[in-house]
């Protein structure tokens, strides 16, 4: 149903400023929405979460002009010493010539580069990132949601034509609509971590150690940037309980 343009705050509301709600609203206001973006974290700088763009994902997000802006900060030739007890094999990864694509690379990048583009090329739009700001509460209503938002200032009701829940596990929108987070409890405990590297390894390849009770990957990125990746076999953990079902 469509909503009363006049009384709407904005036309979507996205929660959470990771990757997944920066593109969801550039694409947005590229089509011609109004876009507010919140993210309940007070500062943009947070551990990366993964480590590589997909080919096809840089294609979704050329058509954004933001792709120059990301492989500027990627490593797109990766080269690692794997070893293995003392035995040691260089492996490269600069060209997968992977099919029908204008990016046929492994594209190394950390998460926190990747928002960082993103939210600058929204800034240039127009739409900044609300920090420091959470969504506590949001429920549907003839033409569109209420919300309700909180920042150390206070609360605020806003109405909007839609919500769009992209701030992880614990989201307020999934909670709420009822939906459960399908994810299950990966086989192993995997670790990363950014990092400010220098020396000259880094400008000949990847240290990469592998065993029977584990395996450790350094990546290097332009700039002196890396990451350090660590796996082992994991725990059995509890799951998640399940989200309260909507009122």
């Amino acid at each position: 149903m469509a909503a009363d343009q006049r009384r709407l705050t904005a036309d979507i509301l996205v929660a959470g400023a990771g990757p997944a709600g920066l593109a969801l609203a550039l694409q947005a206001h590229d089509h011609g929405a109004e876009v507010r973006v919140v993210d309940r974290r007070p500062e943009a700088v947070r551990p990366s979460r993964a480590l590589i763009l997909h080919a096809r994902s840089l294609e979704v997000l050329r058509p954004l002009g933001v792709t120059q802006a990301l492989l500027a900060r990627a490593n797109t030739a990766p080269a690692a010493d794997l070893r293995l007890g003392a035995r040691m094999v260089r492996v490269r990864f600069g060209d997968l010539a992977l099919p029908d694509t204008a990016f046929p690379h492994l594209t190394l990048v950390r998460q926190m580069d990747v928002e960082r583009v993103l939210a600058e090329a929204l800034s240039g739009r127009g739409v900044e990132v609300e920090r420091g700001t959470g969504l506590a509460a949001v429920r549907d209503e003839p033409g569109g949601v209420r919300a309700i938002l909180r920042t150390p200032a206070g609360s605020e009701e806003a109405r909007f034509g839609f919500a769009v829940g992209c701030d992880g596990p614990a989201s307020t929108v999934r909670a709420q609509a009822g939906l459960r987070w399908t994810g299950r409890v990966y086989p192993v405990e995997v670790v990363l971590a950014d990092a400010e590297l220098d020396g000259p390894a880094w400008t000949r390849g990847s240290p990469t150690c592998g065993g029977r009770r584990g395996s450790r990957c350094n990546a290097g990125w332009p700039a002196g940037s890396g990451g350090v990746g660590c796996s082992w076999p994991g725990t059995p953990r509890t799951p998640s309980p399940r989200p309260p079902a909507r009122a």
